[in-house]
């Protein structure tokens, strides 16, 4: 397929595409009348919409003569309105791949420090383990509503290291008293999950080490370009408007890598 008959194709049979693909990645404070595709390549579509504004869409990975074709239709079909009702489940696969995850939190001095945990899920519930000499220990015990945390996608998944899926939340850290039901639920099952080697049986047993539960507050998933949606407290969840594509360019249609 030419790069000539695409641009033939698309706009004497796919008007509704190219208009959503400039709805979806283009001027939002803008009503799309009408799109016309000028341009195309292996990175990526260039269109031009409401006769003067123009819009570079790239594609989430470089294509090629045999993939051009279905890098358009992948590129077309995330641009329809949304369907939320499939994220959820995503989400909790998503969430469930991991046995660690990533912690952002703030000292008593208002430093940020990052840092990661072994991560147990029970019941749809998240704890971490953690040890008071560990960096993150006091600054989650100083300001434990002032903690986010984050599960990525490993590098060598993700299909570009800009488009690595990922999920983040803002919590609140709760304490989880020693020997209560609760915490001897949480710890059979990282023993359990760690098949009772690397340590845990013992420091199962140390006082410094804390359990601490992560009670779940706004969160955000993202899993690719014009993909990311808000997860509220109540568990809605709400995809995120863009404010355009930073590769558009209002002021030139014949040219969209001009500013």
């Amino acid at each position: 397929m030419s790069f000539e008959s695409i641009l033939a194709h698309m706009n004497e049979h796919h008007q509704g595409e190219l208009i959503a693909l400039c709805k979806k990645y283009g001027n939002s404070q803008v009503e799309v009348q009408n799109a016309k595709l000028v341009g195309v390549d292996f990175v990526g579509l260039d269109i031009v919409y409401n006769e003067n504004l123009s819009l570079r869409v790239e594609f989430p990975q470089k294509a090629d003569e045999k993939s051009i074709k279905d890098s358009i239709i992948a590129l077309c079909q995330a641009a329809k309105a949304p369907d939320v009702s499939g994220i959820a489940d995503e989400i909790e696969s998503f969430k469930k791949e991991f046995g660690s995850i990533i912690i952002a939190s703030i000292d008593k001095q208002g430093n940020a420090i990052s840092s990661y945990s072994p991560l147990i899920q029970v019941d749809g519930a998240l704890y971490i383990y953690i040890s008071e000499v560990a960096e993150h220990f006091e600054s989650i015990s100083a300001n434990p509503s002032k903690v986010e945390v984050m599960f990525l996608e490993d590098e060598s998944k993700a299909k570009s290291v800009i488009l690595r899926k990922r999920l983040k939340y803002r919590v609140n850290a709760v304490f989880i008293e020693r020997d209560s039901s609760e915490f001897e639920k949480a710890l059979d099952s990282l023993e359990s999950a760690m098949g009772g080697a690397g340590g845990i049986k013992t420091i199962r047993k140390m006082s410094d080490f804390h359990l601490i539960r992560l009670e779940l507050g706004l969160g955000r998933f993202v899993k690719g370009f014009g993909a990311a949606y808000d997860i509220l407290p109540n568990g809605e969840i709400k995809q995120v408007g863009g404010s355009g594509n930073p590769h558009g360019n209002p002021h030139s249609p014949h040219n969209p890598h001009k500013a």
